[in-house]
């Protein structure tokens, strides 16, 4: 009798766990089906373009001041729906629609790279300074690097949508770098995706220390270009 109980014990634990997963499966298709919807994702592709031109017109500004490029290169992205679910996950959230939209800010992102250390910091004040955008949230991980030895300025910009009798605030990520930040994030992202769990301490700790040295050039760079002002 007592194993008779155990085992209807265990078909209702497996039965809830069989339905758990079922529900799990069917949102992460209803949010699939959401964000991946024609007005979700052009709405979305609206506030990139719109943070795109701003930066352009930030970069024509500051080349003409500066007489020199600023932003070496801009680019874009939409995350992908499985590194929303995933996020969502590492935040304790359903993943539903209604928690990606308002749980996360970096769904639409965009990166401004830049040539050199002090330049961020322009291009981040000609962003605050913008009226037509509302800056929501800013972090310095120049001033203060993750413990990874990431470093760069991320700027979450709340941009107006207005589509018939509807308006909204579409937050975009905005990440704003050195070139020598973005060469030390994009090799430290590829070498993450490779290292084993035995080796992930050492590796991320070597990782790290590369991070201050390419900091030491980085600004080391920009006293040379200082330098190399003062003889004009």
């Amino acid at each position: 009798m007592a194993k008779k109980g155990k085992e209807i014990k265990e078909i209702r634990t497996a039965q809830i766990i069989l339905k758990r997963e079922e529900n799990k499966y069917l949102e992460e298709k209803r949010l699939r089906e959401k964000l991946e919807s024609p007005m979700i994702r052009l709405s979305y592709q609206y506030a990139i373009d719109v943070v795109l031109a701003k930066l352009r017109l930030i970069n024509a500004d500051l080349t003409e001041q500066n007489e020199r490029q600023v932003i070496r290169s801009l680019s874009s992205r939409i995350k992908e729906v499985d590194s929303i679910c995933k996020k969502l996950v590492k935040k304790n959230c359903d993943a539903t629609f209604e928690a990606a939209v308002s749980t996360l800010n970096d769904i639409a992102g965009v990166r401004a790279v830049c040539y050199f250390c002090d330049d961020i910091y322009r291009v981040a004040e000609a962003v605050r300074i913008q009226k037509d955008i509302r800056l929501l949230k800013e972090k310095d991980y120049v001033k203060s690097p993750k413990k990874s030895g990431y470093q760069s300025i991320h700027l979450i910009a709340g941009v107006p949508l207005t589509y018939g009798y509807t308006e909204r605030e579409v937050p975009v990520e905005i990440q704003i770098r050195s070139f020598a930040m973005d060469f030390w994030a994009e090799l430290d992202n590829q070498m993450c995706y490779k290292k084993s769990a035995g080796e992930i301490e050492n590796v991320e700790k070597e990782s790290r220390n590369y991070s201050d040295v390419i900091a030491k050039v980085d600004n080391k760079m920009l006293e040379l270009r200082k330098r190399i002002a003062e003889l004009d």
